[in-house]
C-alpha cells in the first residue's frame, strides 16, 4: 500500500501530466489528433485541479486565500469534536452495548485460568514468597496475644475437670494403673521393710503402742510380764517379719489379700473421683491457677517465638513450591468446580463494571473532547490527512484521470457534430 507522501506526489504529478500534455498539444489543435489531445488533456486539468481545491478545501484555504466555505475542519471544529463524542458515546461505545457483551463473558473462570497457568512461572513464585513473609511480618501479634489468651482463659476456666477425674478412675483400673500401682508400693515397702533401722523404728512404734493400753487385774499384770520379756529390738524383728510375710503374700498373683487390698483401692479411687467437695477443690485450684498466670505475655511470648520460627524457614523460600503453590493450587481447583460460586461470582463482576459504566460513561465522551483539544488546528489536520489523506489524494488522481476520458468523449462528440 503507498504512503500518503507518496500518493500525495503522484497527485501532484498528474496535474502536472495534464498541464504539461494541454500545453504541448495547442499546437497541434489544427488536426483531428491535436484537437483529441487538447481536449483531454484541458477537460483532466480541469478535473484534476476542481477535485484539488475540492480536497484542500477540507483542510485550508486553497493557496492561503481565505475564499468562503474552505477550511471547512478548522472552522467546523466544536462540530466535529462533538460529532465524534457523540459518535464515541452513542455508537461506538454505548453502554447498552458494552452491558450486552460483558452480560456473557465467563470473567471469574478466565480469572481463575489465568491465575492457574501463571501461578508456576519465576515471577508468580517470587510475588508469592514476597507476599507470604510481608504478611507474617508484618503479623500484629501484640494485637492478637490479649485476644489469644483471653479465650484461652474463658475456655479453661469454663472446662470442668470433675469428668476428666471420673474418666481418670476409671482408666487407672481398666488400664491396670491400679495393680501397677499395688505393685509399686509394695516394692517399696519391701524395700524399707529390709532396711536395718526398720527394726528399731517398728519396735519402738510398737512398744509405745502396747504400753498405752490400760488393762485391769490379771491382764495387766500379764501385759507387763509380757513387756518385762519383749524390747525394741524383739518387738520390730516380730513386727518386721508380721509385715515382710503380707507384703509377699500381696506380691503373688491370686492372694485373697491381694484382691482385697486392689478391690479396696478401686472403690476408695472412684469415691475420691466423684466425690464433690474433691471435683470441686480440683475446679477451684485450677482457677487460682488461671488468675495467677499471666497468660498475654505466655502467649504473646509464644506467637511472636512461632513466627520468627516461620520466618526463619521461609528464608530460602522452598516452601513455596512444597506448601504454598499446592494450597492455593487446591482454592483454585475447588473455586473452578464450584459451578454457583462462579455464576455468583461473574453476576457479581458483570454488576460492578455496569455500575461503573453507568457512573463513568459520560467520561468516555470527556476524554475524548480532552485529548482532541489538547491538539491545535495544525495537528488536528495533520493527524486526520495521515489517517485519510491517502484516499482523499487518489480522488484527486481519479479526478484527473476521469477528466482526461471524459473530456476525450465530449472532444469526440463535439468534432462529431461539426
Amino acid at each position: 500500500m503507498a504512503k500518503p507522501k507518496q500518493t500525495k506526489k503522484a497527485a501532484a504529478w498528474s496535474l502536472v501530466i495534464m498541464g504539461a500534455g494541454f500545453a504541448a498539444s495547442l499546437p497541434f489543435q489544427g488536426s483531428l489528433v491535436g484537437k483529441m489531445l487538447v481536449g483531454s488533456f484541458e477537460a483532466g486539468l480541469v478535473g484534476g485541479l476542481a477535485d484539488w481545491f475540492a480536497v484542500t478545501a477540507l483542510f485550508r484555504h486553497p493557496l492561503g486565500i481565505p475564499i468562503p466555505h474552505t477550511a471547512l475542519l478548522p472552522k467546523n471544529r466544536d462540530k466535529m469534536t462533538e460529532g465524534l463524542v457523540s459518535a464515541v458515546e452513542n455508537n461506538l461505545l454505548n453502554k447498552d452495548s458494552i452491558t450486552e457483551k460483558i452480560a456473557g463473558y465467563k470473567a471469574a473462570e478466565t480469572i481463575l485460568d489465568t491465575l492457574a497457568k501463571e501461578l508456576h512461572t519465576d515471577g508468580a513464585k517470587t510475588m508469592i514468597d514476597t507476599l507470604c513473609k510481608r504478611i507474617l511480618a508484618g503479623l500484629p501479634v501484640q494485637q492478637i496475644a490479649p485476644l489469644v489468651a483471653r479465650e484461652i482463659k474463658s475456655q479453661a476456666g469454663a472446662f470442668d475437670l470433675g469428668p476428666i477425674l471420673e474418666r481418670a478412675s476409671i482408666q487407672m483400673s481398666e488400664r491396670g494403673y491400679d495393680v501397677k500401682a499395688l505393685d509399686y508400693g509394695l516394692k517399696q515397702a519391701e524395700e524399707w521393710l529390709v532396711k536395718p533401722e526398720t527394726i528399731m523404728f517398728l519396735g519402738e512404734a510398737g512398744m509405745k503402742a502396747v504400753s498405752g493400753i490400760q488393762l485391769n487385774g490379771l491382764m495387766q499384770f500379764a501385759m507387763n510380764a509380757f513387756m518385762g520379756y519383749l524390747n525394741e529390738e524383739r518387738l520390730g524383728s516380730i513386727l518386721q517379719g508380721y509385715l515382710f510375710d503380707r507384703v509377699e503374700d500381696m506380691k503373688r498373683e491370686g492372694s485373697a489379700l491381694r484382691y482385697k487390698v486392689l478391690d479396696l483401692v478401686r472403690t476408695q479411687t472412684i469415691r475420691l473421683a466423684m466425690s464433690e467437695s474433691v471435683q470441686q477443690g480440683l475446679n477451684d485450684w485450677k482457677n487460682s491457677m488461671l488468675d495467677g498466670w499471666n497468660a498475654e505475655e505466655t502467649v504473646l511470648n509464644k506467637l511472636t517465638e512461632l513466627r520468627d520460627k516461620a520466618l526463619a524457614g521461609m528464608e530460602d523460600g522452598q516452601y513455596v513450591d512444597t506448601y504454598a503453590l499446592p494450597a492455593i493450587e487446591r482454592v483454585l481447583s475447588d473455586l473452578r468446580a464450584d459451578e454457583a460460586l462462579l455464576t455468583s461470582l461473574n453476576a457479581k463482576i458483570v454488576e460492578g463494571i455496569t455500575t461503573l459504566l453507568e457512573k463513568n460513561h459520560s467520561k468516555i465522551g470527556n476524554l475524548v473532547r480532552e485529548n482532541v483539544d489538547k491538539m491545535d488546528n495544525a495537528s488536528l489536520v495533520s493527524l486526520i490527512e495521515d489517517k485519510v489523506g491517502q484516499d482523499l489524494q487518489w480522488i484527486r488522481i481519479n479526478g484527473a484521470v476521469t477528466g482526461f476520458i471524459i473530456g476525450i468523449a465530449l472532444t469526440a462528440l463535439r468534432i462529431v457534430l461539426e
